[in-house]
């Protein structure tokens, strides 16, 4: 079966997980790194107001097409260009899996770009791989894909301005093994995993109703100053 990039596709377990962090009722959301508006999709009917931002203009032309709330806006643009997109204040800003992929040693600079967007005592919610045995097991590892360990998202999170609320991990084995077929099966064949159905809800069980050690989950509130 030929890849698809439709929201309905690409929406997994850590998605989902990811839209139970918070409470999203009536808050305004920065989401940096929206890729095809699956996390807006979610909860389009919860949020007041939501500006998603990401550098890739083709994911945004999928985002506008499949989400037409009108709270919701989609802007070409990443971290390091929030100032220049806009100068309100968030309740919650969202930077899924997008941490990992910037560059190296500019980690702490994109959080405090962060914690400026936001509201007094507003909340960041950050996924980022967790660094174990899995990194060997990610192919994209190999080519600068980042995983992180604790001490790495604590330092991160403090030299930023922001307190940890809650730190937790999701994934399990069926999330790295379909995610190296997913790999393998996209760019070398442009093709869905072989019974991706099957393992899609594997990884709603891994991500959804028990611990896990691929992921991290970081919820954390900007300090008073």
């Amino acid at each position: 079966m030929k890849f698809e990039t439709s929201i309905n596709r690409r929406t997994s377990g850590k998605h989902r997980a990811s839209a139970r962090m918070e409470n999203f009722k009536g808050k305004t959301i920065l989401d940096v790194g929206c890729s095809f508006g699956i996390f807006e999709k979610l909860i389009e009917k919860k949020a007041k107001k939501i500006l998603a931002i990401d550098i890739s203009g083709d994911d945004l032309k999928i985002a506008k097409k499949e989400v037409k709330t009108k709270n919701i806006q989609f802007q070409k643009g990443g971290v390091f260009d929030i100032q220049k997109i806009t100068k309100e204040k968030f309740d919650i800003v969202t930077f899924f899996d997008v941490i990992e992929h910037i560059p190296k040693n500019s980690e702490i600079k994109a959080l405090k770009i962060i914690n400026n967007s936001l509201e007094k005592q507003g909340i960041l919610l950050l996924t980022t791989p967790k660094s174990n045995f899995t990194n060997f097991l990610d192919p994209a590892w190999y080519f600068g894909h980042r995983h992180y360990n604790e001490n790495e998202i604590r330092e991160f999170l403090k030299k930023s301005g922001f307190k940890t609320k809650k730190r937790y991990s999701r994934g399990g084995f069926f999330e790295i093994f379909s995610m190296f077929l997913f790999y393998f099966c996209k760019w070398i064949f442009n093709s869905e995993i072989p019974y991706k159905d099957w393992f899609d809800k594997k990884r709603n069980i891994e991500y959804l109703d028990r611990e896990g050690y691929v992921t991290w989950f970081i919820v954390a509130q900007k300090q008073k100053h």
